[in-house]
């Protein structure tokens, strides 16, 4: 049998089998992986749950790190302008 003939031959097997049987294996199919599904479904959901647990935790972290620059920009600004002040000469009023 060549390779051809036993593909159309398989073909038709196939066709046949599921014409006769094929809402019993849809239903054999269904049943077996049913619990399967179940879990990977309560698992997508843990995921969902943990993952925003995690990205409002993340959030609070970066209002609290921007937070934390604002001061830290707001303190080197004003380290800033005093060492200026600090060594800024005096007015030259008189030396012109």
């Amino acid at each position: 049998m060549r390779t051809s003939e036993a593909f159309i031959l398989g073909t038709i097997t196939g066709a046949a089998v599921i014409w006769l049987w094929g809402s019993e294996i849809q239903d054999f199919v269904r049943g077996k992986t049913r619990e399967v599904r179940v879990k990977a479904a309560e698992g997508i959901r843990a995921v969902e749950t943990q993952t925003g647990k995690v990205l409002d935790r993340g959030g609070h972290s970066l209002r609290r790190a921007e937070e934390f620059l604002e001061d830290t920009k707001e303190h080197v600004s004003d380290a800033l302008r005093a060492g200026e002040v600090a060594i800024r000469p005096a007015s030259a009023i008189g030396e012109a």
